[in-house]
């Protein structure tokens, strides 16, 4: 049975993935997408005709699959809220800790997100897809205000903005860096430094 139009567009994108991961973003061909998913050549490119319209099934993509993540952890946040209305800063660095590392277990997703990163500054509204103007941001930013709101801590903008920064470098790092690092030590000492400042 073919395959249907949905799937093979996820496989193209997984393939291209895994292309920009290992190879860079210059590496990222329709040809290549065909070779990595084993694929007669021409299918790339019948379901992304340009280049762009390649980087954006990719986006796509990878947008899609962290807006799971975000709504995950919002559930999760959500249900723990309701036992008990309070967190703790060292729960909360828990909670975080466990979306770092669901993030950097998909190390080809995220070194691709990173890698495109850098190459899209001439496509500013596919850039925006993975920064600041996209769905993720908006649901990470409620729950991050949740979140801190459920610890007692300041929830302004500022905050807000410095706890997913924070957490990104943590992902990057365990992403691109691969060393030992205490992500919980490390969020759990910053939360209580800002609960210490708010008291």
């Amino acid at each position: 049975m073919s395959a249907s139009s949905s799937e093979r567009r996820e496989l193209i994108a997984d393939s291209a993935i895994r292309i920009i991961a290992r190879d860079g973003v210059r590496a990222l061909t329709h040809r290549a997408v065909d070779r990595e998913a084993h694929i007669p050549q021409g299918s790339t490119s019948y379901h992304a005709k340009t280049r762009i319209a390649l980087i954006e099934l990719i986006v796509d993509a990878l947008t899609a699959r962290s807006t799971t993540d975000a709504e995950a952890l919002a559930k999760a946040l959500h249900e723990r809220l309701e036992q008990e209305p309070r967190l703790g800063p060292d729960e909360l660095a828990a909670l975080i800790t466990g979306l770092v590392e669901t993030l950097a277990a998909r190390r080809d997703e995220m070194r691709a997100r990173y890698a495109l990163l850098l190459e899209l500054d001439d496509a500013s509204y596919l850039r925006a897809r993975l920064t600041i103007q996209s769905e993720v941001h908006t649901i990470t930013r409620q729950v991050t205000a949740t979140a801190l709101a459920g610890a007692g801590l300041p929830a302004s903008d500022d905050r807000i903005e410095e706890l997913i920064a924070l957490t990104d470098s943590l992902v990057f790092h365990r992403t691109t860096v691969r060393e030992p690092l205490a992500v919980r030590a490390i969020l759990a000492a910053y939360l209580r430094g800002s609960s210490d400042a708010h008291s």
